[in-house]
């Protein structure tokens, strides 16, 4: 059921963008490693060996020719939590995206007007940062020279793929009405070109090299998206956006908590606003066991544990209580609205001095 509704908020979006010149590349951009999560996750649970928890005749309709693709993706999600990926590897990952970009799109124009080049480019939603450019392009594979491409492969083929991998998840819920347009998408979103170099050297703390630097303004983005974007694509999709909340910040929590203790000598007010908000009891429940297997259940579709007995009488089936007692729908909601709201207040305007 999680899978199935998880799919259909992705037909969704996807359909009701498409309707929507001005919106269509959003969704992309702003959800597309969530998407890729469904996708990946999904698969994997449609042809699992378990009988109770595979499905052969939907798993016989998967295309896999980009699974290795979608495989990459999905793991760049986690963040620093990435096991395949040592943290070191990843902030790397993140200089080799900035200097790709940079490669790619500068040193073009005449010489006496090489000042006024860009290689990062911001998505706004009134003074907030959604998304970047550069963070957005090592997240999805894209490459920044040409964004029809991911991973070395027609980015359209792949997305292709993806459409009819969702509409065969769609089916797992045995419901076979079509999949149609319900969500109004337009969140005048703005676009601006700045030069990386330049922009990160105005964020953030002097001490923190560039990979950490990519890394706090991708999950600032992420966070502001929960917050201003992702509620455009809720109406009848509560759960599918809750779990997507879920994911999101338990890894951008993570990921801070590692950049504060690389360091911890460090006592300026962002830092200092950022563990507060870390040693607060809400950000430390998401964190705790509890969080985690909250994470793993809005995540992982193969729930073969007898003790997790779905309750369809309430949201998310009970899963929720189920796995983690300390919460519950509202509770886990409304942590996570503070937690979002918290990190997304302290990032924003978190640069060198700043008070």
């Amino acid at each position: 059921m999680l899978l199935a509704e998880d799919a259909r908020w992705v037909g969704d979006v996807v359909l009701s963008a498409a309707a929507d010149e001005q919106s269509q590349a959003y969704p992309a951009l702003l959800l597309g490693h969530h998407f890729v999560r469904i996708v990946y996750e999904g698969s994997l649970a449609l042809q699992s060996a378990k009988p109770e928890v595979g499905w052969p005749p939907l798993a016989g309709r998967l295309q896999r020719q980009f699974a290795a693709v979608t495989s990459r993706a999905r793991h760049v999600t986690k963040l620093l939590d990435d096991k395949k990926k040592s943290k070191d590897q990843v902030m790397a990952e993140m200089i080799n995206a900035k200097e790709t970009a940079h490669r790619a799109l500068t040193g073009n124009a005449h010489p006496w007007f090489r000042w006024a080049e860009s290689d990062l480019g911001l998505y706004q939603i009134g003074s907030s940062v959604v998304g970047a450019s550069i963070p957005m392009a090592y997240r999805l594979g894209l490459d920044p020279g040409d964004l029809d491409r991911m991973a070395g492969e027609d980015l359209h083929a792949v997305a292709h793929e993806w459409g009819s991998t969702v509409a065969v998840l769609a089916g797992a819920a045995l419901d076979a009405s079509e999949m149609r347009p319900t969500l109004a998408l337009d969140a005048h979103i703005k676009y601006k070109d700045r030069l990386a170099s330049r922009y990160l050297k105005n964020r953030y703390e002097p001490e923190f090299e560039d990979g950490e630097k990519l890394l706090l303004l991708m999950i600032e983005g992420d966070l502001n998206t929960n917050r201003l974007y992702l509620p455009r694509t809720q109406s009848g999709h509560e759960g599918p956006c809750l779990r997507a909340r879920i994911v999101t910040t338990y890894h951008s929590l993570r990921a801070l908590d590692y950049i504060l203790k690389r360091h911890s000598g460090l006592d300026t007010a962002g830092a200092r606003s950022i563990r507060g908000i870390l040693a607060d009891p809400v950000a430390k429940r998401i964190c705790s066991r509890d969080g985690e297997m909250l994470r793993n259940r809005s995540v992982h579709y193969q729930m073969d544990d007898p003790s997790i007995i779905p309750d369809f009488s309430k949201p998310m089936f009970g899963i929720i209580e189920a796995v983690a007692p300390i919460f519950t729908w509202e509770t886990l909601n409304t942590d996570l609205r503070l937690v979002e709201d918290q990190l997304a207040d302290a990032l924003g305007p978190w640069s060198p001095g700043s008070k």
